[in-house]
């Protein structure tokens, strides 16, 4: 019923070209989020995530999220092609602040003074020793993926009225948002290359 609502998928790689979907959240009012386990077996997934299929193809509903070319990649190779309009914070604080960073720890911090529960405090610090979201128990990807939707939602909130006041609504929604799905299309089919003549 919401006319907007925001979402996180948490995989088992950053590459989404590789990775298998492990769960998505979902946050539709602030402080308020769901988190929807994905099992192993791709058969199984793929049935999950296609119960939300209507939702995230519906033209009428805003989809937001952070980074959100990564998750309609991943939601791609599941056989979901998430529609427009879009909203994706980390583009909306690109176009605010180009010059600081725009990882949403950092924009939790700065923007709404909470502090969130950081990756490295599941899977591990060093790259080298990181473990699969897919081996950390359910009950801590909950907290932390459902936390990612609901900070996602408050961001937008927040800078919805930033974006329109400092007249970057047009530039938004009708160039970054626009090109989201080209780009994710582009690196979903891959581009073919020369090596020789490179």
């Amino acid at each position: 019923k919401s006319k907007s609502f925001c979402f996180d998928s948490e995989t088992t790689d950053i590459d989404a070209n590789k990775a298998e979907l492990v769960g998505l959240s979902f946050s539709v009012k602030e402080h308020e989020a769901y988190y929807v386990p994905l099992p192993s077996v791709y058969e199984e997934s793929h049935a999950i995530v296609n119960e939300f299929k209507s939702i995230f193809e519906d033209e009428n509903k805003i989809k937001c999220g952070q980074n959100i070319k990564y998750d309609m990649m991943m939601l791609k190779w599941y056989d979901v092609d998430v529609k427009s309009p879009l909203f994706d914070t980390m583009i909306a604080h690109y176009l605010m602040e180009p010059d600081m960073r725009h990882n949403m720890n950092i924009l939790a911090e700065t923007y709404l003074g909470y502090e969130p529960v950081h990756i490295e405090e599941l899977i591990g610090a060093k790259r080298s020793e990181q473990i699969s979201m897919r081996d950390v128990a359910v009950e801590k990807v909950v907290a932390y993926a459902a936390e990612d939707a609901d900070v996602t939602l408050q961001l937008m909130n927040k800078f919805q009225p930033i974006i329109i006041e400092n007249k970057l609504h047009k530039l938004f929604e009708e160039v970054e948002m626009p090109l989201i799905p080209v780009l994710a299309a582009m690196e979903t089919e891959g581009v073919a290359i020369d090596p020789i003549a490179l």
